[in-house]
C-alpha cells in the first residue's frame, strides 16, 4: 500500500509541475521588435506607471487599457466608448494585450517623420485575417486603427507605420476554429485570462491528494 501511495504522490507532483510549466510558458510568449527594428524599440507589458501616464491624458482610455489587459473588458467595450473607431473594430478580436512601444535612439523613422516598426507577434496564425494595430496616442489623445504595411503570418511578423508611439494591441478577424491564446494569456474571442487555469490546476492537485487520503483510509478501515 505504501508503494501505491508513493506512486500516487509522485503522479500528483508530476502533474503539478506540468501545469506550472504550461502556465509559465504562456506568459513568456510576447511581442518583440525584429528585423530592421530590432534594438530600435523597447516593447514591454504595460506597467502601472505607464497606465498612469495614459491616465494623465485620458482616464477613460487608461481604464479601458487596464481592464482589457486584465481580461475584464473586450474590444466591444472600446468600440462602445470610442465611436470614432467602432466601425474599424467590427468583427475584430484581440490577438495581443496592450503593450508599450518606446523608440530607442530615435527608433526607425521614415522621411516623413513617422516611425516604422516591425514586430514579432507569436500569437499570429494563418487563421487570422484583416490584421491591424490598435493604438492609443498619448501625444494626440486619440484612438486609431492602423493597417500594417506588411503582415507575414508564416513568420508571425508585421510592419506598420505610426506618427507617435504609445500603447498598442494587435487585433484581427479570427477563425473561431483556429483561435489561439494571446501573448498575455487572454483569449482573442472572450478576453478571458488564461491564468484562471491556475486555480483549476490547483483544484486538480487537491483532488488527487484527496484521492490518496481516501485510498489510505479505506485500506486501514
Amino acid at each position: 500500500m505504501k508503494k501505491k501511495l508513493i506512486s500516487l504522490a509522485m503522479l500528483v507532483t508530476v502533474f503539478a509541475m506540468q501545469v506550472v510549466g504550461v502556465s509559465a510558458a504562456s506568459k513568456t510568449t510576447t511581442m518583440a521588435a525584429t528585423g530592421a527594428a530590432q534594438g530600435k524599440y523597447d516593447v514591454e507589458a504595460m506597467s502601472q506607471s505607464e497606465v498612469a501616464d495614459v491616465a494623465k491624458v485620458n482616464q477613460t482610455a487608461a481604464d479601458l487599457i487596464k481592464d482589457v489587459n486584465a481580461g475584464t473588458k473586450t474590444l466591444d467595450d472600446i468600440a462602445k466608448a470610442e465611436s470614432s473607431i467602432a466601425s474599424d473594430l467590427t468583427g475584430e478580436s484581440l490577438v495581443s494585450a496592450f503593450m508599450d512601444v518606446t523608440p530607442i535612439n530615435g527608433g526607425v523613422q521614415l522621411a516623413d517623420g513617422r516611425y516604422q516598426v516591425t514586430l514579432s507577434v507569436p500569437a499570429l496564425t494563418k487563421g487570422m485575417t484583416d490584421v491591424k494595430v490598435l493604438h492609443f496616442s498619448t501625444a494626440r489623445n486619440v484612438w486609431e486603427v492602423i493597417t500594417p504595411s506588411n503582415v507575414d503570418l508564416n513568420n508571425k511578423e508585421l510592419t506598420f507605420e505610426v506618427e507617435d508611439l504609445s500603447p498598442i494591441a494587435i487585433i484581427a478577424k479570427v477563425d473561431a476554429s483556429q483561435a489561439v491564446t494571446n501573448t498575455t494569456g487572454t483569449s482573442p474571442k472572450t478576453g478571458v485570462d488564461s491564468t484562471n487555469t491556475v486555480p483549476f490546476a490547483g483544484a486538480a492537485v487537491v483532488l488527487l491528494g484527496a484521492a490518496a487520503v481516501v485510498a489510505f483510509r479505506k485500506k486501514n478501515a
